[in-house]
């Protein structure tokens, strides 16, 4: 049975809101899958880069008829190279543990249909910088103005960015600093890419265990539209990011 955080439920339900159907997609450092399946039912196909191999372990417990419509590229993003144009890409929780954004974000647009869209979520505001953020291997949190500087320069149109979650992922703060403290004790003597590797894909604590099942869309449902009444206000800890090509 998959767990899944109160901060994934709150930002899948916000990019799942801004996915156009389309034939086929692109998804950026898919770590455990639990955002891929969704994705197929607005597309036909898609496409996925993850660079920690252990994926390959999660894409073939899929079921046959799925794994058919993915197709799975264990390499760094950064690395890689197609001969295909998408729809949508979609990078969650990813571009913060790149080290140079920008490149990253001109191969997107590279990778682009014309008038494709790309989906960001992105670790927000740089007063929030704590334990959780090195633990993980991040390389910088986000200001509103600074992506769509950045959007801008890689000549994205129609930007627009939500802060999501508040206040709920703002309240789980301090005990994500907190767990970070306590994992630092070793976490911290690896290297920035072996942190990045792990934070992708990792399996759930006992505390998420004991209370995962209370912890679904249905049940976090109602906190989504709670949270949604604060979008367009820079409260939250982390971003949503759209643009078109």
């Amino acid at each position: 049975m998959k767990h899944h955080t109160p901060r994934f439920l709150l930002r899948r339900y916000q990019v799942l809101k801004r996915t156009k159907k389309g034939n086929h997609f692109l998804e950026i450092g898919p770590g455990s899958l639990n955002l891929t399946e969704d994705l197929l039912k607005q597309y036909t196909q898609g496409t996925l880069v993850e660079y920690n191999p252990y994926v390959q372990e999660i894409y073939n417990g899929l079921e046959k008829s799925i794994r058919k419509r993915l197709h799975l590229v264990v390499e760094d993003f950064m690395r890689f190279t197609s001969d295909s144009k998408y729809d949508c890409i979609i990078a969650c929780e990813v571009m913060e543990h790149v080290e140079h954004d920008l490149v990253f974000l001109r191969k997107i647009y590279t990778l682009l249909n014309d008038r494709g869209h790309v989906i960001l979520s992105v670790p927000a505001r740089r007063k929030y910088w704590a334990m959780d953020d090195e633990i993980v291997g991040h390389y910088r949190r986000y200001e509103e103005k600074e992506i769509t500087e950045m959007l801008v320069q890689e000549n994205f149109k129609d930007i627009r960015i939500i802060s999501y979650g508040f206040p709920f992922i703002n309240m789980l703060r301090w005990p994500r600093i907190i767990l970070a403290h306590v994992q630092a004790k070793n976490g911290l003597n690896l290297s920035i890419e072996t942190r990045s590797k792990r934070s992708g894909i990792s399996p759930a604590g006992r505390v998420l265990k004991l209370f995962g099942f209370l912890l679904n869309k249905y049940t976090v449902y109602p906190l989504c539209l709670i949270s949604s009444l604060f979008n367009g206000y820079d409260l939250s800890d982390g971003y949503i990011v759209t643009a078109e090509k």
